[in-house]
């Protein structure tokens, strides 16, 4: 037992004082009667006895009712800690995107800071940590307040971080007893927890549902003049599910559906065909699960840009009247005045009719493909397989054996081939096939024919390369070797081959991942990138080049979306920006396990559980009322003796 005012207890030893005098009072002279009263003597002894007796209950009645009076002025009282220290709690609260799933009673986020605003008890001081913020001394309701104002945050820390804050918290707040409140659905990280010194209570909020599907990524699959294909990468965690329904929307306008079903835990690719001039596009996945924030995944394309070719000759091209101005930047050197930072800029190289290639050119031009570019080789009649293979060997894409001079027909078209896909209306069947006189025989790795001579060998061929492709054709392009520049193929193989080359940025960036978006754009002195959404304006940091504009992205934007790259409020580029992979997670952290190997980690099955567990551990049992009812019983118990013994 303590007591809150220790000091009166001194009083005590006052209540000595009626006893000594109760004492003195028996101490009186000893009469002998005589033998004729001796009689009458014996029954007076008797009554004094029970005289004596009563005044000494008497007596022990109204100590202990004086007794139990200073007792309760003292204000005894009870506590599993010490009382003179204070309370400084602090509660972490996972404010990320998951916790918009929803558990029994609605969202897990929501319902748990109404819980903690109906439960949290008055005493001391606490502070709130989020995923993006933290609060430290607050009141209780200044607690309530900022729990009220807590919205959702594509920001994710774990249990490391946390414990880690709050000890830099508690260092502060040394004379103060402290504790920890975790309330979170503990979504699995890669982060592995000491739990040799951690001290914590934490609550599990659990959705109600534990499958999820959601986009895992999405590409170009394929590009022509009137369309392009997106294929999506679509992720089930949890049971089978079918008739799923995937949408490929516009400013909510409808451009491409499908349903497929999704076997348990498995990935699966879908193929959805849009637009050509298709920007920014919401992937719509229809199917009540988990998380339904991830059911809407967005992609954005540039605006139709003009592609830039180099094309690389010593005379006059065919080419030149292909590429024309008006879809495509055409730049003509001779191999001997290439820079090579001309060629970092182009999307496509043409070789065309080199009679010599400089190594130099040849290291550079295998770096291009390497990185993403595309390039034309259409030698000359004169190179000798030794020639070629040297540089198609630096390349990477395959040999060639035999040079022949004899006259072949192209008699064979791969419609189904991107270059040719849409060109023709039906499969043709009288067409006037070119033919050539000299071509080269060769192997190449992954080939995909476009047209093939009689004899199955490919005229001109696709091999892909890394991130870029190379276009091999077999023979020399002059007149004098093929009549292939007269024939009504040339103009849409080649013109696709410039159109496919364009180098699409990325689709889509993530939310919490470093993001290097590059933007092609000049800006003047002093002017600066923003980036612009529907509620949000930002200047991320941006590293200024000669030719464009190197944009870092990471905690910003903080919400899923479009956004646009503005100079002094001009578009210059669309974005799109999705959630972390990690929020789709339906897999949480073991913490039932932790609580086990630590006595000192304890888990409640809910909030109000865990706050009514930190009220009790507060609270003081005080024991004044007792013994104000103890001292009206003695009292009462004087009264009783002195009126009925």
């Amino acid at each position: 037992m303590q007591f809150k005012h220790p000091e009166i207890l001194y009083v005590l030893f006052a209540l000595l004082i009626p006893v000594f005098i109760h004492l003195f009072q028996l101490q009186r002279f000893t009469k002998t009667a005589f033998t004729n009263v001796k009689f009458l003597k014996e029954i007076e002894l008797q009554t004094r006895k029970s005289s004596r007796l009563k005044k000494w209950l008497i007596l022990l009645a109204r100590l202990l009712a004086f007794a139990a009076i200073i007792m309760a002025f003292a204000q005894p009282y009870f506590s599993k800690n010490d009382t003179s220290k204070d309370w400084f709690t602090t509660l972490y609260l996972d404010n990320s995107i998951s916790m918009q799933a929803k558990g029994e009673r609605g969202e897990l986020m929501k319902r748990a800071i109404q819980d903690i605003a109906e439960n949290i008890p008055d005493k001391g001081h606490f502070s709130l940590l989020t995923n993006n913020q933290t609060h430290t001394d607050l009141s209780k309701d200044l607690l309530v307040e900022q729990l009220k104002k807590t919205d959702y945050s594509s920001s994710k820390i774990d249990i490391n971080t946390i414990i880690f804050k709050h000890q830099q918290i508690t260092n502060k707040h040394t004379n103060q007893h402290h504790k920890l409140l975790l309330f979170s659905d503990f979504q699995n990280t890669d982060s592995k927890l000491d739990t040799s010194n951690v001290k914590f209570d934490y609550v599990k909020l659990t959705p109600k549902k534990d499958f999820n599907i959601s986009v895992d990524s999405v590409f170009i699959a394929e590009t022509n003049s009137d369309n392009k294909q997106i294929e999506i990468i679509l992720k089930n965690q949890g049971k089978n599910a079918k008739d799923i329904s995937i949408s490929a929307l516009q400013n909510q306008v409808l451009l491409a559906k499908s349903t497929l079903d999704l076997p348990s835990n498995k990935t699966q690719n879908l193929k959805l065909r849009i637009p050509i001039d298709a920007t920014n596009i919401s992937i719509k996945i229809d199917y009540n699960d988990c998380y339904l924030f991830d059911n809407s995944y967005y992609i954005s394309f540039q605006k139709k840009k003009k592609t830039a070719i180099l094309l690389i000759c010593d005379e006059v091209s065919f080419l030149e009247r292909i590429y024309t101005d008006d879809e495509f930047i055409l730049i003509k050197n001779k191999p001997n005045q290439v820079t090579f930072n001309l060629i970092d800029k182009q999307q496509l190289i043409v070789l065309d009719n080199l009679k010599i290639i400089p190594q130099s050119l040849q290291t550079k031009l295998s770096e291009f493909v390497n990185e993403g570019g595309s390039l034309v080789i259409i030698p000359n009649k004169n190179n000798t397989i030794d020639q070629l293979n040297l540089f198609i060997n630096r390349l990477g894409i395959g040999q060639l054996f035999n040079k022949k001079t004899d006259s072949l027909q192209m008699t064979e078209i791969h419609f189904e081939h991107p270059i040719l896909k849409n060109v023709f209306d039906k499969r043709v069947r009288n067409f006037q096939y070119p033919k050539v006189t000299t071509s080269f025989e060769g192997k190449f790795f992954n080939e995909q024919p476009i047209l093939s001579f009689e004899n199955q060998n490919a005229f001109i061929t696709q091999i892909n390369r890394k991130k870029g492709k190379v276009f091999w054709i077999a023979s020399a392009l002059d007149k004098k070797s093929s009549n292939f520049t007269n024939a009504p193929l040339i103009v849409p193989v080649f013109y696709n081959m410039g159109k496919q080359s364009i180098k699409h940025t990325q689709l889509s960036y993530r939310i919490g991942t470093e993001n290097q978006i590059s933007v092609a754009t000049k800006l003047d002195k002093d002017a600066v990138l923003h980036i612009k959404g529907k509620q949000t304006d930002f200047i991320p940091k941006q590293q200024i080049n000669t030719d464009n504009v190197l944009l870092s992205t990471n905690k910003t934007p903080s919400k899923s979306g479009f956004y646009t790259v503005e100079n002094n409020k001009n578009n210059i580029q669309n974005l799109a920006f999705n959630y972390a992979k990690a929020e789709s997670y339906t897999s949480y952290i073991d913490i039932k396990n932790l609580s086990k190997n630590n006595e000192n980690i304890h888990s409640f099955s809910s909030v109000k559980n865990a706050l009514s567990a930190l009220s009790n551990q507060q609270s003081i049992q005080s024991y004044f009322k007792w013994f104000v009812l103890m001292a009206l019983l003695f009292l009462l118990i004087e009264i009783l003796l002195i009126k009925y013994l």
